[in-house]
């Protein structure tokens, strides 16, 4: 069976995209997918063989962790350790452009981590996203839909790995068109990553910020 492709325009029917999409997810299958930041390709990150595909698929570093995508804190609470400052960020900012670096629980599997004992939680607020992870049922491990090295994705036309996803799902240009802001929650003071399409002025509003 090849590759299944889906554009999410008013034709198109969006409930049989997110089964689709899915059932791959469940299955061991790649995903690729539009957030509100980049497109990102996904796997079940319960299922240690597809979180290695997806390695070989992106020619990812194996020291480069990957993010779990989630829909909400209910799922974040069973997969790590969210104290009051992650809480706090949390219900603030997402659904939406954050990704925060907490302490994992054990039912994370190392291939997820590279073997640390920290995890990314991120939170897309995109549609397709949101159904596409409760129709699922299990926390999606995924990264950018583009090469390692290259620009990410920031319109389905530009996604890469479309040889090698079992479902491929075009949502249009991406609402923010720049990466998640990414802070660390694992150390004494929060510490900001990466600053993405939430800016440090935003962050500091809920939480005092070191460099």
């Amino acid at each position: 069976m090849g590759t299944l492709h889906f554009t999410l325009t008013s034709n198109t029917d969006f409930s049989q995209a997110v089964k689709s999409a899915a059932e791959a997810i469940r299955n061991g299958g790649l995903v690729i997918f539009p957030t509100e930041t980049v497109y990102g390709i996904g796997c079940n990150a319960l299922d240690t063989q597809a979180v290695r595909s997806l390695y070989a698929a992106k020619n990812r570093p194996a020291d480069k962790p990957l993010l779990l995508h989630l829909h909400s804190l209910e799922q974040a609470s069973e997969l790590a350790y969210l104290d009051e400052s992650a809480l706090a960020l949390l219900e603030r900012f997402t659904p939406g452009p954050l990704s925060v670096i907490v302490h994992k629980k054990s039912i994370v599997p190392g291939e997820v981590t590279s073997g640390g004992e920290t995890v990314g939680l991120r939170f897309p607020s995109h549609p397709f996203f949101l159904a596409l992870s409760r129709e699922a049922g299990v926390p999606i491990a995924a990264t950018s839909a583009n090469r390692s090295g290259d620009t990410s994705a920031k319109d389905g036309a530009s996604a890469a790995f479309t040889d090698q996803a079992d479902v491929i799902v075009d949502g249009g240009v991406c609402t923010y068109s720049v990466e998640s802001t990414i802070v660390s929650l694992a150390g004494e003071r929060p510490k900001i990553l990466r600053e993405g399409a939430i800016t440090r002025d935003k962050l500091s509003e809920v939480l005092s910020l070191c460099d």
